[in-house]
Parts: structure tokens; C-alpha cells; sequence
């Protein structure tokens, strides 16, 4: 993946075919997961804001939850639409890092990662290889989003 600020406003992307693949094969199960609601690798998508007072964390996530989750079914869409675009707005990009980030971190919930973890050095035999190698290209995409962003 390449992005470059460019000078209309918004960002060139060059964005690999493999790369594509990757989150349109991504792009559907998250929406599902959104949807459905109750898996528990949505959980870092949805923090605990009051872990002292469940009442009070209940009525936060009844004030927030909502608009969260059009949110994030909005960044979905907004990749899905423009996965074979050759420029985004900043605010298109924006929903790509939101997308991505959320991928990032169910994949990383379903597998459990610590700082300690080195997603290159999983064992080319372990089943869950590609999803770390998953993990490990979604950070690198979150990486140079947020370089363009920068610039």
C-alpha cells in the first residue's frame, strides 16, 4: 500500500491487489460480527468506560453503542466502495484507518496478542498462521495510513 498527499486536498492510493483481496475477505465477517453483536472479540471495539460501576458503564454503552456501531458498519462500507480507487478524501482515508484499525483488533482479540508477540515468528505449521500474517499486514497498512495522515 501506497498513500501520498496530494495536491487537491486528498491522497493518492496505490493499494496492492493482495491487499484488496485481504480486506474484502475481511470486510463482510466484521459486518457480520458488527451485526450480530455478542461475540466477545467485539470487545475491544466496544471498551469497558466505567470498569468500577457496571450500572453506570450500562448506561454509557446504551448512550454510545449505537452511534458507535454506525460508525464502524459506515467505515466498512466506505473501504468496500472505494477498495479500487486511485484517490480518497482525507475523510475517506480516515474511514479506511477506522475499518482497518477494527479489523486489526478483533483479529487481534480472536488471537489473543500481547506486546510480547511476534506475529512473524508464529510457526509456519501453527493453524493460525494466516491470521497473524492478517494481523501483522493490518498493522503495517494502519502504519502507513498514519504516516500519509502526517505528512
Amino acid at each position: 500500500m501506497r498513500i501520498a498527499r496530494n495536491g487537491n486536498g486528498g491522497f493518492d492510493l496505490e493499494v496492492f491487489e493482495w491487499q484488496r483481496q485481504l480486506l474484502d475477505n475481511l470486510i463482510e465477517p466484521l459486518r457480520d460480527l458488527l451485526l450480530d453483536g455478542s461475540s466477545p472479540v467485539l470487545r475491544r471495539l466496544y471498551p469497558t468506560a466505567y470498569p468500577a460501576d457496571a450500572d453506570a458503564n450500562a448506561a454509557f454503552d446504551d448512550l454510545v453503542h449505537d452511534q458507535l456501531l454506525e460508525q464502524k458498519l459506515a467505515a466498512l462500507d466506505t473501504v468496500e466502495r472505494s477498495m479500487h480507487a486511485t484517490t480518497l478524501t482525507e475523510e475517506e482515508l480516515l474511514q479506511w484507518m477506522n475499518a482497518i484499525n477494527s479489523m486489526r483488533l478483533v483479529l487481534g482479540t480472536r488471537l489473543d496478542v500481547s506486546e510480547d508477540d511476534d506475529p512473524a515468528a508464529i510457526d509456519e505449521d501453527h493453524p493460525d498462521r494466516p491470521l497473524w500474517l492478517s494481523y501483522e499486514l493490518l498493522s503495517q497498512m494502519l502504519v502507513v495510513i498514519l504516516g500519509s495522515l502526517e505528512s
